[in-house]
């Protein structure tokens, strides 16, 4: 009987034992339950803004308001005037403070520990570039670039009312007007168009941050004017893009067609004209492009600064001597480039802004033409062509335009069903 009763307590004693282990391990997970393998922890990377980490600072976004100086912005920021005439002394080298426009964006980075202290302030002359002030430790100023990206786009339009209506319509900007009108500006008068005219246009749009900022070249194009078509092409032989007709004649001339960007002309050369400020009969010996004031105006073609000044009658000018032959002439500017007396220019640089300085009634750009020392009728001249497709280039100028017809065709112009184009017979 005392045999039986010590192995009874001997089993109970271990299925006690065996239900505490198997319960505690029920209760208590393992390890491996408790923080799955699987599972990282996340470490984020801190966030930057103009190279300056965001988590160091706040931040303040503004617009410059008109008349604001840096000094209206970074004294409440505890900024001395000590170091605001240095900031503007150093910065004459970079970007000066001077300079700032109204409406542009700036950013404000500072601290928040004892007293607000501004750390950075950045300026963002344009969409493409940005000023960073340093203010902290020692002040140093610094230009940046924002990465562009360059995309190739496509555009159809039929005019309606003009170029300039066609392409804003479909979303266009005033540049690209300029462009297309500038590669045919030697095979199609832009004043002419006729309602039902149509174009295709490829070029490429350059972007920041998948915002466009600007355009590139055109890269093909085709324009049927009065059932006419018009093919141009960018071919680079070497030393810069031209453009080139479907045969590989060159479309372009040493000359600019239009000196402004795509406006009209509000007078021509006429040598017995009515002058609309004097209200007297007297030669007008150029050709007036109406244009907004601050329109940029472009060097008609390559050569140096011989004159920029200001007259009472020209008002601010400048005359340009293009060679042994030709020379032109730019009246009325509002103001002048940045390109000085003596300098060389580049067919396109701008050399000035339209206004209406000196005897003139509305802002405008009087452009005048001189060959061989006598001023003639620009638009009447028959200007030497840019250099033609050398034979080396020949095989493979076809091979690009083969391939830019295709993409033109490609091109839906969705206010026809069936049109028969250049790029698809």
């Amino acid at each position: 009987m005392k045999k039986n009763l010590g192995l009874a307590s001997v089993v109970s004693l271990v299925v006690v034992v065996v239900l505490y282990f198997y319960f505690s391990k029920k209760s208590t997970p393992s390890i491996e339950e408790s923080i799955p393998m699987n599972e990282v922890a996340e470490i984020s990377e801190p966030l930057y803004k103009f190279g300056i980490p965001l988590d160091e600072y706040q931040m303040l976004e503004g617009k410059i308001k008109r008349n604001q100086t840096i000094a209206d912005i970074l004294l409440p920021f505890n900024i001395s005037n000590q170091d605001i005439f240095s900031i503007d002394r150093l910065s004459k080298d970079v970007f000066s403070v001077r300079n700032f426009v109204p409406n542009r964006d700036y950013t404000l980075f500072y601290t928040e520990d004892s007293i607000k202290r501004a750390a950075y302030f950045v300026y963002e002359p344009s969409p493409l570039e940005y000023v960073v002030y340093q203010l902290k430790d020692s002040i140093s100023i610094y230009k940046e670039e924002r990465e562009v990206e360059t995309i190739e786009k496509t555009m159809s339009g039929r005019i309606t009312v003009s170029l300039d209506h066609s392409i804003r319509e479909k979303g266009g900007s005033a540049a690209l007007v300029s462009a297309v009108a500038d590669v045919f500006g030697w095979q199609i008068d832009m004043r002419s168009l006729q309602v039902g005219d149509w174009f295709k246009v490829i070029y490429e749009e350059r972007q920041v941050n998948g915002e466009p900022i600007g355009i590139g070249k055109v890269l093909g194009a085709e324009f049927n004017h009065i059932r006419n078509n018009y093919m141009a092409y960018a071919y680079d032989q070497g030393d810069g893009f031209d453009y080139y007709d479907d045969l590989g004649e060159s479309l372009q001339r040493a000359f600019l067609r239009y000196p402004v960007e795509f406006s009209r002309i509000s007078s021509r050369y006429n040598k017995n004209r009515l002058h609309p400020v004097l209200n007297t009969r007297r030669a007008h010996l150029g050709t007036d492009f109406a244009a907004a004031k601050g329109t940029p105006i472009k060097a008609a073609a390559d050569g140096v600064i011989i004159a920029r000044g200001y007259t009472g009658g020209n008002g601010n000018y400048v005359k340009i001597r293009h060679n042994g032959t030709y020379t032109t002439g730019y009246l009325h500017m509002s103001k002048f480039g940045s390109y000085k007396n003596g300098q060389k220019v580049k067919k396109g640089d701008i050399i000035g802004y339209v206004g209406s300085t000196g005897l003139a009634t509305g802002n405008h750009l009087c452009f005048r033409f001189w060959k061989r020392g006598e001023q003639v009728d620009f638009l009447r001249e028959d200007l030497p062509a840019e250099k033609p497709l050398s034979a080396e280039h020949i095989i493979k100028f076809e091979a690009m335009k083969e391939l830019m017809d295709k993409k033109l065709n490609d091109i839906p112009m969705d206010w026809v069903e069936d049109v028969i184009t250049a790029s698809n017979r």
